[in-house]
């Protein structure tokens, strides 16, 4: 935001295979989009990130969080599960292995992958030198 439109964001799910519910998780951020709570959902999931992330059960703590955000909840549950919103997952994913992505999260700037910065500083320096 502090950028304006000078920086483009673009999120991409990469769903790590030893994060037992990543995947799912990255499928209720994209059924919460469709109710345009995608970001809402996002910050949810990483906030709670470690009541999920091992359990049986992350669904109903996805559900938790939708009914947090007043999602409607039958949608949410057909979306999660949905072809449309597994197949966006899976594009997202292709798209990093084909751009090396090894590690979450991972930056490109300019189509140039960046050495992670250790903090938000660091990111913002990185970002100010590449829009002036």
């Amino acid at each position: 935001q502090e950028f304006g439109d000078k920086v483009l964001f673009v999120y991409r799910h990469f769903p790590l295979d030893q994060h037992k519910n990543a995947e799912l998780a990255s499928y209720a951020a994209e059924a919460a989009g469709k109710q345009d709570k995608f970001w809402e959902m996002h910050d949810l999931i990483f906030e709670g990130q470690k009541e999920w992330s091992d359990s049986e059960d992350a669904r109903a703590f996805f559900a938790k969080y939708a009914a947090s955000l007043n999602l409607v909840a039958e949608q949410f549950q057909k979306d999660i599960d949905s072809a449309e919103v597994k197949a966006k997952v899976e594009k997202d994913y292709q798209s990093g292995l084909n751009a090396k992505v090894n590690s979450t999260p991972t930056f490109f700037l300019n189509g140039k992958k960046l050495q992670n910065p250790r903090s938000y500083e660091e990111f913002k320096k990185i970002l100010e030198a590449a829009v002036q």
